[in-house]
């Protein structure tokens, strides 16, 4: 188990509440391989939401080069994360085309093109800067489709990545811990191997909250369901809690996080 006694980046500061993000209503065509929780993730919606704007009796049955209408949606985003979050710029380096950014961060090709009010195959020059839409969104979109497939309360899961990163994939702490869910290499080999059953990649966001909500499973089966208590554990770590007892910022991160639940 991962031993960390830093104070988490975010702090209750940053979640004063506000509206939550939403998504600009889009199509979109299937594609072969498509299934439709990764088009939802992709547009930072959710599965329910796009079988209900396409009338979708089964939202296992859909075909390839279908139309489907993305719908606006607020995919209950947390009251602590700001509408004003939502969005982000990528400058564009040698080499980058719109299917390559649009790929680096989980996006629709149509949609990031839309965005940027440029066609499809419009060559990229170099230090420009691209917007990417809904950031926050998609985020939320992950969290709630992972959370709901490892069988965690989604609510635990998204606060504990705001308390770890902000919801930044990018961020990599002093110790070397890693994503969204900050989870330290070791512990994500520990993960990989006993509890996924698969390698996975801690700088791939899919994996890293795959990693960190396996975790935060595997802890409330050890703590017989006591979430205060996994929470802890998923800070500091069962063997320095063992050696050392509970350290201050260790019971400030517990009750922060709780704290959040309570506001979503």
């Amino acid at each position: 188990m991962p031993s960390r006694t830093r104070l988490a980046a975010a702090t209750l500061s940053a979640t004063a509440a506000a509206l939550p993000a939403s998504v600009i209503a889009s199509t979109y065509v299937v594609h072969p391989g498509d299934t439709l929780s990764a088009i939802a993730m992709r547009h930072g919606t959710s599965v329910s939401a796009l079988a209900e704007a396409n009338h979708l009796a089964d939202p296992n049955l859909i075909r390839i080069g279908q139309l489907l209408t993305i719908p606006d949606s607020k995919l209950g985003t947390p009251a602590y994360i700001s509408s004003a979050e939502d969005g982000e710029t990528c400058t564009v380096v040698h080499g980058d085309t719109l299917i390559s950014i649009a790929r680096r961060y989980g996006l629709d090709l149509t949609a990031l093109a839309r965005n940027n009010g440029l066609n499809v195959n419009a060559p990229l020059h170099a230090g420009a800067v691209l917007q990417v839409p809904g950031r926050i969104a998609r985020v939320n979109a992950l969290l709630l489709h992972v959370a709901n497939q490892v069988g965690v309360d989604p609510r635990l899961v998204k606060a504990v990545a705001w308390m770890e990163s902000g919801w930044q994939q990018g961020v990599v702490s002093p110790t070397g811990a890693i994503g969204l869910m900050q989870v330290e290499p070791y512990t994500g080999e520990w993960v990989s191997r006993y509890l996924a059953g698969r390698t996975l990649n801690l700088r791939v966001a899919a994996d890293n909250v795959l990693a960190g909500a396996l975790l935060l499973h595997h802890l409330l089966g050890v703590h017989e369901g006591d979430v205060a208590a996994a929470l802890i554990a998923y800070y500091q770590g069962d063997a320095s809690i063992a050696r050392h007892g509970l350290h201050d910022d260790t019971r400030r991160y517990q009750t922060l996080i709780t704290d959040l639940m309570n506001r979503d």
